[in-house]
C-alpha cells in the first residue's frame, strides 16, 4: 500500500513532473532549505500553489536531501520524518483528501476543532461522522500545510496532574513499544508523537528502568 495520490500524465513538452513545479522560480536556496521560520512559510506558501504538491510530497523519498532538511511537498523535515513513521506503521494518507480539507469549507471546520481542543485522532473521528472520511494521518498533513501543530498529544485535562511525558506514556504506550521494537530513531519517533526528544527519552528511560 502507498500513499494515496491522484495520477495524472505529464503534459507534452514536459520532461519531468518536477519541471511543472512552482518552486522552479522560487528562490529555492533562501526559502526552500533554509532554518528561518519565515523563510520556510513563504516556501510553504509556494508549495500550496503548486500543481504537483501531491506528486512532489509522495515522491519525497525521491529528491536529493528531501529526508533531512529543507520544505518538500509542503512539509518540513520534521514533518516528513513523522509521516515516514507513520507509513511505516501502516498509517498512509489520502493526499487528495488532506488538499480538500484546505477549502474553505473544510478549512473552517478544521480550525473550530483544533480550537476546541480536539487531537488529530479525535478530528479524524469527527469529520468521518460527518461524511468526510478521514484517518488521522491524513488530518495531520492537512494541518501541516496550513502551517499548524499537528500534534497527537492531548490537551491537559484541567485535574490532571500527570508530567507531559507521563501523558504521552499513558495515552500512547501501545504505539511507543511498537516503536522501540521496530528500531525507529528517537528523533523521528519524537517527530512522529510531536513532543520534544526530552520528553520521549525520558519515557524511553523509564520504560527501560521498569523492564
Amino acid at each position: 500500500m502507498t500513499t494515496a495520490v491522484p495520477t495524472a500524465p505529464v503534459p507534452a513538452g514536459v520532461a519531468h513532473w518536477a519541471d511543472l513545479s512552482a518552486c522552479r522560480t522560487a528562490d529555492v536556496d533562501r526559502d526552500f532549505f533554509g532554518d528561518d521560520a519565515r523563510a520556510q512559510a513563504r516556501a510553504r506558501e509556494v508549495c500550496l500553489t503548486c500543481p504537483v504538491r501531491l506528486t512532489c510530497l509522495a515522491a519525497r523519498a525521491t529528491i536529493d536531501g528531501a529526508a533531512s532538511w529543507g520544505v518538500v511537498g509542503g512539509l518540513e523535515a520534521a514533518q516528513r520524518r513523522a509521516l515516514d513513521v507513520a507509513e511505516l506503521l501502516g498509517e498512509y494518507p489520502d493526499l487528495t483528501r488532506a488538499q480538500e480539507l484546505g477549502a474553505p469549507r473544510w478549512r473552517y471546520r478544521l480550525h473550530n476543532l483544533r480550537v476546541a481542543g480536539c487531537t488529530p485522532q479525535r478530528t479524524a473521528a469527527i469529520l468521518t461522522e460527518e461524511g468526510f472520511a478521514v484517518n488521522t494521518i491524513t488530518v495531520r498533513v492537512a494541518l501541516w500545510w496550513s502551517g499548524n501543530s499537528a500534534t497527537l498529544v492531548a490537551r491537559r485535562p484541567r485535574l490532571d496532574r500527570r508530567s507531559l511525558w507521563e501523558r504521552v506514556r499513558d495515552d500512547h504506550i501501545d504505539v511507543i513499544r511498537i516503536l522501540l521494537e521496530r528500531g525507529v530513531r528517537m528523533p523521528d519517533a519524537a517527530d512522529y508523537l510531536g513532543v520534544g526528544i526530552g520528553t520521549y527519552n525520558r519515557i524511553v528511560q523509564h520504560l527501560q528502568a521498569s523492564a
